[in-house]
């Protein structure tokens, strides 16, 4: 690949390519340009040349910079800066955008799964001698592969930041969404928490669309992935008493003995007024016990 130098290029000279590894969303458009009107344009768009037959208009194609095309557009801009690249594949073309995007740091939840869903298959087709983790037995590698430790993630972590675990769950929660719940998540405040795409994820496909029906609704009927869960099996949402319980009873089921009782004696006159409110009888004098309370059993006297 050869970087060129920069230069301005007239919109209408621009091809911007279907199957674009961002969505483009509106709104992102018109605050950018309010940006870039005070501001100037930071960073050029990144464009490849082709070679087309013919008096074509269009001699360039977009690889980087949908947003900040879009913008100048929307200023009423007749030219934008950009970096013209020389020999970029497709492939490599479509690599370049998404590290670019990832780079940039400006990709919510859903928009970053999706980038690095894209630089895997990116990945594998630049590099079809690697192969994914699980493929293949322990101790059994294919001919002239890749050994996992150079693998997708690997390799990746090293170039943007994020951990090889951070990545494979990434792309794991892509691959586990519906296109339909990919679609309607873009641009929603969903989109941007891992953790509520990583539970809807999670969700067979019928029971996403459910939950995103919930979460989509105008008004919406939950604002949560969590609660739209509820919702669908009790038929109501928790009230606040309600969360405060399950909280609660999480936390302290989750307790092993020794941590339990020194809760209990915390709250120890606490937990014995709640149960005389309840009516359970209390002994008068304390029960010796050979059970384990603090790790060690007692011994017989």
């Amino acid at each position: 690949m050869q970087t060129g130098t920069f230069t301005e290029i007239a919109l209408d000279l621009i091809e911007v390519p279907t199957d674009r590894a961002r969505a483009f969303v509106p709104a992102a458009a018109e605050a950018l340009a309010g940006l870039i009107d005070a501001q100037g344009l930071l960073h050029p768009v990144t464009l490849r040349r082709v070679e087309l037959r013919g008096s074509t208009a269009r001699s360039f194609v977009l690889v980087a910079g949908l947003h900040r095309l879009r913008a100048f557009g929307l200023l009423g801009r007749a030219a934008i800066p950009a970096q013209i690249v020389e020999g970029l594949t497709k492939d490599q073309a479509r690599e370049f955008e998404v590290m670019e995007n990832l780079g940039r740091n400006e990709l919510n939840a859903l928009d970053r799964a999706q980038h690095l869903y894209e630089l895997r298959q990116v990945y594998e087709r630049m590099h079809p001698g690697s192969s994914r983790p699980g493929r293949r037995s322990r101790g059994e590698a294919k001919p002239g592969a890749v050994p996992e430790v150079f693998g997708f993630a690997a390799a990746t972590a090293a170039r943007i930041g994020l951990s090889k675990r951070q990545i494979n769950h990434a792309v794991k929660i892509w691959e586990a969404l519906t296109q339909d719940s990919r679609g309607r998540l873009a641009g929603t405040k969903t989109a941007a928490s891992h953790n509520e795409i990583k539970l809807l994820s999670e969700q067979p496909a019928k029971r996403q669309a459910q939950i995103l029906d919930m979460l989509l609704s105008d008004p919406a009927q939950a604002n949560t992935v969590a609660d739209a869960l509820v919702l669908i099996e009790r038929g109501c949402l928790p009230n606040t008493w309600e969360k405060s319980y399950s909280a609660a009873h999480r936390m302290i089921a989750a307790l092993d003995d020794m941590s339990l009782d020194r809760v209990v004696m915390a709250h120890k006159e606490r937990l014995i007024a709640s149960l005389l409110r309840q009516g359970e009888s209390l002994p008068l004098k304390p029960v010796k016990s050979t059970a384990r309370v603090t790790g060690v059993r007692r011994r017989k006297s």
